[in-house]
């Protein structure tokens, strides 16, 4: 159990660095950089692709990351990188593309309310 808790405060710790990172980039204007940190953030909790993460529906997202069933502060790092990247989309003036990285981090919120609700 400790070797677990030890793990998902790394894990964290390195995806909260990355995130606030990315938020800074983009802060500076610097979307291509900021949305590969944030990419980071999501691909590294799942430990799959980054292409293969774009490629996944909001529900298969937030099912796969209910498997790994992580923290739910790990949680909430993703939802936030799946906000960064729609916001960065949407400065980019892609649209439908934000709107599916929004549609993610929603399904991704959604497992915080369900666990918060039992």
């Amino acid at each position: 159990m400790r070797y677990q808790s030890d793990y998902v405060l790394r894990l964290i710790e390195q995806m909260g660095q990355l995130l606030r990172d990315a938020l800074d980039r983009f802060g500076e204007g610097e979307t291509g950089e900021s949305f590969d940190l944030a990419e980071q953030v999501v691909s590294g909790v799942l430990e799959l692709d980054a292409d293969l993460v774009a490629r996944l529906s909001p529900s298969s997202l937030a099912a796969l990351l209910d498997l790994h069933n992580p923290d739910e502060r790990v949680v909430e790092l993703v939802a936030r990188a799946l906000d960064l990247q729609a916001s960065i989309r949407e400065r980019e003036g892609s649209l439908i593309e934000a709107g599916v990285h929004r549609e993610q981090a929603q399904a991704v919120r959604g497992l915080l309310d369900a666990r918060r609700a039992n």
